[in-house]
């Protein structure tokens, strides 16, 4: 059989299949294709994967990459050649406004495939840290919808940052709330609620949301958590997780707490999800890459093969993608991360300066992105 890639001796981790074995991978025309045991291969090219971990295209599921027109964002393709990451969901940086320059000045022009959320501030981010919803006039809910309807295939849903700071206290911060919730509903998509210091306790947002909708930074600290003043899981919050609702880590600069993720795992509740929020001013720390924030979770006792499925299988599903994304189906589009699990003594910090140490850290070695590969390590051997 003739293909255009063969990545050899890797350890294949596929949890979409229930895949954890040493098993070679083949790529052509931009898609897996099927190898039969005892066909004979003529790669292009070969790379030896021995000793790497062979696994779908990691998918971030909060990124911000709407660069140089929202200051806190980053350059799409720097991101996924630094994660492994092939997909990515640019989580409100973009309103109604400016969510077409978005499409056009960044989506359409980077190789990494990149999805959005459009915010219900029509000005998105652009000034965020003035709180783009503290003016009312900016909640845009018939704009969020018709930029939905307009580009269907790459914005996929709805983003409010549902702090006091931004969307206000009282009846005006429930009236943004509602507001963006309703924009999900009419526009037939999903909500995600970025929660801060927010105006309404979790519990509280849980009967306004559906299954698909998605609650981030879900271990932040402070005064609105998912636990209660027991430290115990929000029943509320157990069941909406039950019942579809997605809880994504959305890590950042300030929504990752140690103590509260170690008691939520304590307790069983796992994220469905695990993101990075990157932005500016965490990607030198402490969230660096997706790859480093799995890490996290192997430290804190999460298996592989669950790590894994929350980066690839499980956002693939959320995004309505695992049709094509998040596995390495023969058929599917040929994304796919080589990881290099380095074993020794690695310090983690959360997002309050509190440290941990593991003794393993997952690192990108290359991405292979609709088959072209990216080599970003040094451990890969590629001969043709």
């Amino acid at each position: 059989m003739q293909c255009d890639l063969l990545i050899e001796n890797g350890t294949v981790v596929d949890p979409a299949r229930g895949i954890h074995a040493v098993q070679d991978v083949a790529v052509a025309a931009g898609v897996i294709v099927e190898l039969a045991s005892d066909e004979k291969v003529a790669p292009a090219k070969r790379l030896n994967a021995r000793g790497l971990l062979v696994t779908p295209g990691l998918i971030d599921l909060h990124v911000h990459v709407y660069r140089r027109h929202v200051p806190i964002s980053l350059d799409a393709d720097e991101v996924s050649l630094a994660g492994g990451v092939t997909t990515m969901l640019d989580a409100g940086s973009a309103g109604s406004y400016n969510f077409a320059g978005f499409r056009y000045d960044v989506i359409d022009r980077v190789d990494a495939q990149v999805f959005g959320l459009v915010n219900l501030s029509c000005i998105g981010l652009v000034a965020a840290h003035y709180g783009e919803l503290m003016d009312p006039r900016y909640a845009d809910p018939a704009g969020v919808v018709r930029v939905i309807e307009q580009f269907p295939e790459v914005a996929l849903g709805v983003k409010i940052r549902a702090g006091a700071q931004i969307i206000g206290a009282g009846q005006q911060g429930w009236d943004n709330f509602l507001k963006a919730v309703q924009a999900a509903r009419d526009s037939g998509t999903w909500l995600m609620i970025h929660i801060g210091e927010s105006p309404m306790p979790v519990p509280e947002m849980i009967p306004h949301l559906q299954a698909g909708d998605c609650i981030t930074h879900c271990f932040k600290g402070g005064s609105e958590t998912i636990l209660d003043e027991d430290g115990k899981v929000f029943e509320a919050v157990a069941e909406g997780a039950r019942n579809g609702i997605v809880f994504d880590v959305g890590h950042g600069l300030g929504s990752f707490h140690w103590d509260i993720v170690q008691a939520a795992l304590d307790q069983g509740f796992e994220p469905t999800t695990i993101s990075t929020d990157l932005y500016r001013d965490n990607v030198h720390g402490p969230v660096y890459d997706l790859p480093t924030t799995m890490s996290k979770f192997l430290m804190l006792g999460v298996s592989l093969d669950r790590v894994i499925a929350m980066s690839t299988s499980e956002p693939a599903r959320v995004l309505g993608r695992d049709d094509d994304l998040g596995t390495l189906r023969p058929g599917t589009v040929a994304d796919i991360t080589l990881l290099d699990m380095r074993q020794g003594e690695f310090t983690f910090t959360d997002s309050y300066q509190q440290t941990r140490v593991g003794d393993r850290l997952l690192q990108a070695a290359g991405v292979v992105r609709r088959g072209e590969l990216f080599v970003t390590g040094n451990r890969l051997q590629v001969t043709r």
